[in-house]
């Protein structure tokens, strides 16, 4: 995916402006979130005080099923087993989590790296197969949002706890200060947030 299309950082101190842009772009290739994002735009006012932050998330991270990272099927060895060959390891903990809270910790066995089990009786067998393959096992958009979360945390300034947020799927609008929320203030975010979506940035 392509970096941010849009990295703008505003402010009436256009020194601190440029340090707070190393910082942000430190912090989000640190949380693996610029790939994510679309355009990002930031307002930060120390005289006001007030600190804006506007940015379009990219949509299109389906989440991940045991599907997608092993094959699911019946024991050809006549056992009452279901047997998961993985073929991406990046989600073994995920994977083994959720099997053993569904079907308990003393029925599954994984006999190597790329392979689990899971003991079943005869007549459940196939069914228990064909639904195991469409559990979710993670969600990439809620990491996004754990993870956009915590880029928030470490760029809004210290003592900014009056906070006002919006998100939905594709965008977020945040707005902290010292001071009590003023109207004005969120009418900027969301004027902001219209030229990101217009691209009049």
């Amino acid at each position: 995916m392509k970096p941010l299309e849009v990295f703008k950082v505003e402010s009436p101190d256009t020194t601190g402006a440029d340090a707070y842009e190393l910082v942000t772009r430190d912090v989000f290739a640190d949380l693996e979130l610029t790939t994510v994002l679309g355009r990002l735009w930031i307002y930060i006012d120390p005289t006001e005080p007030v600190f804006i932050f506007c940015t379009l998330i990219r949509t299109g991270l389906p989440p991940i099923r045991v599907r997608d990272v092993a094959n699911v099927a019946v024991a050809s060895s006549g056992a009452d087993q279901v047997v998961l060959d993985l073929s991406n390891e990046k989600y073994i903990p995920q994977l083994l989590s959720t099997i053993r809270a569904r079907y308990g910790h003393e029925n599954i066995s994984q006999p190597d790296r790329t392979t689990m089990t899971i003991e079943t009786e005869k007549a459940t067998k196939e069914e228990i197969a064909e639904s195991l393959a469409e559990v979710v096992i993670a969600d990439p958009r809620r990491q996004i949002d754990e993870r956009l979360a915590d880029a928030l945390l470490r760029i809004t300034p210290e003592g900014f706890r009056v906070r006002h947020h919006a998100s939905t799927g594709e965008e977020m609008l945040f707005v902290a200060s010292e001071e009590a929320m003023r109207s004005e203030w969120i009418e900027k975010a969301e004027e902001m947030m219209n030229q990101l979506k217009s691209q009049e940035v």
